[in-house]
């Protein structure tokens, strides 16, 4: 039977191949099953050289992206320093030349801190880790807002008079997973949240939200660097088939992620140090034979970001954790049990200052003077302590009852923060899933004042002055603006006290001749021998085993203490 003859088949190619015509048409008669071969042949042909045309465009743009992307998660400059590196050079570019694409160096001028962070890059002071972990997972980029955060919170500076403050929050908040973790940094221009297993950055107001890291196995305990340019944080892992979590520290735009702690142990609770070099955490670890403590040590430990060196500072416990640091880099504080512990890094004294707290540790107030840590936080009702140096004594401790309150997490308690002038305390709760409320907090004045503790320096200069050793510090404990200094040199020793508002010399000293100058002589008995002297609300004695030796003291200390006079 004869075939029908078929009409012509039209084929469009995407790209012509000479540049002609893109039209081709074919002829299909009695040979027609051969010729549709040919078809089939020819289309398949025509959409592979599409397809591979298209693919090569978007192969270049992907390969650029993701070289930068590459770069600029290597976390290194051309002389392998960190962000924030002082010695990082700036990068220049002609104006003929396409700029290479930004690397997370940061010089000079654009630095938020000056000094802060290392001076090696993490990846070459670190290496590879022995267990290397994946699951941590930055989001693309390109959803990272690039723009300039907004202006620094009222609230963070101490002048807002309102009690709080609601955070918009807009997106995470339709998360079900809740908000915690959240803390400001230290410019108070964003803040950084946990959501789930995700972290978040946003505005110090909670608008411009967004995702920027997540995690297979769980993070935690976000803190911000000194400079406000990285995050550290700890992320779960199964190392060896057993549960473990390391330190990393990221950018906030997800770029430059860095492992800085590895191993079968739990590494959590990361605090930087003021100059950014080092981050403290506390560490859980299965106890070595030796110990007394169980099956598992928890302790704090200290990493060198420049070297990747670590060093135990305590001698372990069950219960050690949330480090802080004090802000001259000299104190860490942390919890353990229910105690907040200090510990002076240069003589490894260690002493409690506060009993009975709750929470990730303490806050330290801007100079240094206070710390601050929640006592208890349960049915809508919340306590915070804050202890005054020395912090031994009761007048040293305030306490502030704050009500109304809702737990942004039924497990994590809110991280405090202090304000810019230290007279006020910050941190976030929720009452609903969708609503957030920044709390600003008034503190009560300390009980010892500025002029106090500005008094203290001065007699203790003037004692090493003297070529003493500053050997105890005492303050008293009914908090009546009074303290003393003792020196020693050799076998001698003398003390210098000091008390604002007294005229007169206390009860149970002798007042006595004194032939060496005018100052009035005192004695208490044969081996406490000295002299007093009072000036501008300010009462001092000085009390030596020779009245000679007490007068020569005196004589420093008067003019230093009352420069007027």
């Amino acid at each position: 039977m004869p075939t029908e003859r078929e009409e012509p088949v039209v084929v469009v190619p995407l790209e012509p191949a000479d540049g002609g015509s893109s039209t081709i048409e074919i002829e299909q008669g009695s040979d027609g099953p051969r010729k549709r071969w040919w078809l089939v042949a020819t289309i398949a042909a025509a959409l592979l050289v599409a397809a591979v045309a298209v693919n090569s465009q978007l192969g270049t743009s992907r390969g650029a992206d993701d070289a930068e992307t590459a770069e600029a998660v290597d976390g290194a400059s051309a002389d392998g320093s960190l962000p924030d590196d002082p010695a990082a050079p700036e990068a220049t570019t002609s104006e003929s030349e396409t700029p290479a694409p930004p690397e997370p160096d940061i010089s000079g001028d654009e630095r938020a801190g000056v000094g802060d962070e290392t001076g090696a890059e993490p990846s070459r002071a670190f290496g590879e880790p022995e267990h290397p972990v994946s699951g941590v997972e930055p989001y693309i980029p390109s959803r990272i807002r690039s723009d300039e955060p907004g202006p620094p919170a009222e609230f963070c500076a101490g002048s807002f008079s309102a009690t709080r403050f609601q955070l918009s929050l807009r997106f995470a908040s339709t998360k079900p997973e809740g908000v915690d973790y959240l803390s400001w940094a230290p410019d108070c221009r964003r803040m950084v949240f946990r959501v789930g297993s995700t972290l978040w950055v946003a505005d110090a107001d909670g608008t411009s939200d967004l995702p920027f890291l997540t995690a297979q196995h769980g993070l935690s305990a976000p803190a911000w660097s000194p400079s406000g340019r990285w995050i550290a944080f700890s992320q779960g892992a199964i190392v060896d088939g057993e549960r473990a979590s390391h330190i990393y520290i990221v950018q906030s735009d997800a770029l430059g992620l860095t492992q800085i702690t590895d191993g079968v142990v739990l590494d959590q609770d990361p605090a930087w140090s003021p100059d950014g070099t080092r981050i403290a955490f506390s560490r859980r670890a299965r106890a070595s034979e030796e110990s007394a403590t169980g099956q598992f040590d928890q302790y704090i430990v200290v990493v060198e970001l420049n070297t990747g060196s670590e060093q135990v500072l305590t001698a372990g416990g069950e219960h050690e954790s949330a480090p802080s640091w004090s802000p001259d880099g000299e104190s860490v504080s942390y919890r353990s049990g229910g105690s907040l512990m200090q510990l002076r890094l240069n003589d490894a004294v260690e002493f409690e200052r506060l009993a009975g707290i709750v929470g990730r540790g303490a806050s330290w107030s801007p100079n240094g003077s206070r710390v601050a840590a929640f006592r208890d936080w349960f049915d809508g009702r919340a306590t915070i302590v804050v202890s005054d140096l020395p912090g031994l004594y009761p007048g040293d401790q305030h306490v502030i009852a704050v009500e109304g309150l809702e737990q942004a997490s039924p497990t994590v308690v809110p991280t405090l923060r202090w304000s810019a002038d230290g007279q006020r305390l910050l941190f976030h709760s929720s009452d609903t899933p969708v609503s957030h409320w920044a709390h600003s907090i008034v503190v009560p004045r300390p009980a010892r004042s500025a002029e106090y503790w500005a008094m203290l320096d001065v007699a203790e200069g003037v004692v090493r002055e003297a070529g003493y050793e500053v050997v105890a510090v005492q303050h008293s404990v009914a908090v009546e603006a009074e303290f003393s200094v003792r020196g020693r040199a050799g076998e001698t020793t003398i003390e210098a006290w000091i008390a604002f508002g007294r005229s007169e010399p206390r009860r149970f000293f002798e007042v006595i001749e004194n032939p060496h100058s005018e100052l009035p002589g005192i004695r208490r008995s044969p081996e406490r021998i000295g002299v007093w002297f009072e000036c501008e609300g300010v009462y001092g004695e000085v009390l030596a085993f020779s009245q000679a030796a007490a007068d020569a003291l005196a004589a420093d200390l008067m003019p230093a203490a009352c420069p007027a006079n």
